[in-house]
């Protein structure tokens, strides 16, 4: 299942999480393979009092878990993992501003469409293989490709907002040829919070007279 959340404080427990940079080096380390307190003070040139710190914050908040394991050269040690997996997207520009955090567990959804499901289905072929050698090299070209296309829908995304901007820039000088007092900000943040309503509906919700609506309406017909 994938997890979205859009509340603030879904966004800002992991913002908190991320915006040490010491505690980003730490989490990219465990994104390699888990590892224990002593290895990634000396991986990352920290003291082991810091990195324990963070480690502690990162377990609390859920980040990170960790384990008892056997060690090579005396006691058990404590090793320390990833816990969750997160996608956290924050676009904010003129009139626009959107925040999101995506948790993703192993099992995605089945039913999936065009792209993700064509993945899925080429995964799922190469699980099956019997032997185990013979999943390496195809599974290093699937992810590959995985990683082309995401680069590909980021690529795409990043064309999407630039457009979104412009076609915010036209409502914005539409709207403003034709009202006063401030009418303007008020249609153009009634577009953004309500955007699943179409335009007439937008319009009416700010109860403006019907001869200034079929004004904008015409304006932004012609112009959009």
């Amino acid at each position: 299942m994938t997890k979205i959340q859009d509340d603030d404080n879904g966004i800002d427990s992991v913002l908190l999480t991320v915006e040490n940079p010491v505690r980003r080096k730490i989490i990219k380390q465990l994104s390699k393979e888990p590892s224990y307190q002593l290895r990634i003070s000396k991986e990352l040139g920290f003291s082991q009092q810091l990195v324990a710190k963070h480690l502690e914050s990162m377990e609390d908040s859920g980040v990170v878990s960790s384990q008892m394991e056997a060690s090579p050269h005396g006691p058990k040690r404590k090793e320390y993992l990833l816990n969750r997996s997160i996608s956290l997207t924050i676009d904010f520009a003129p009139n626009l501003f959107k925040a999101r955090v995506m948790e993703f567990e192993p099992l995605p959804e089945l039913d999936l469409p065009g792209t993700s499901g064509e993945v899925f289905r080429m995964l799922a072929e190469v699980m099956q293989r019997p032997e185990e050698n013979a999943k390496l090299k195809p599974l290093g070209s699937l992810i590959k490709e995985i990683d082309r296309k995401l680069t590909t829908i980021e690529d795409e995304k990043s064309v999407l907002l630039y457009l979104r901007h412009l076609a915010m820039k036209e409502v914005s000088r539409a709207v403003g040829g034709h009202s006063d007092g401030g009418w303007d900000a008020k249609v153009i943040n009634q577009l953004v919070d309500e955007n699943e309503k179409n335009l007439r509906e937008t319009f009416s919700g700010l109860r403006m007279s019907q001869e200034w609506v079929r004004a904008i309406l015409a304006e932004l017909e012609q112009g959009l």
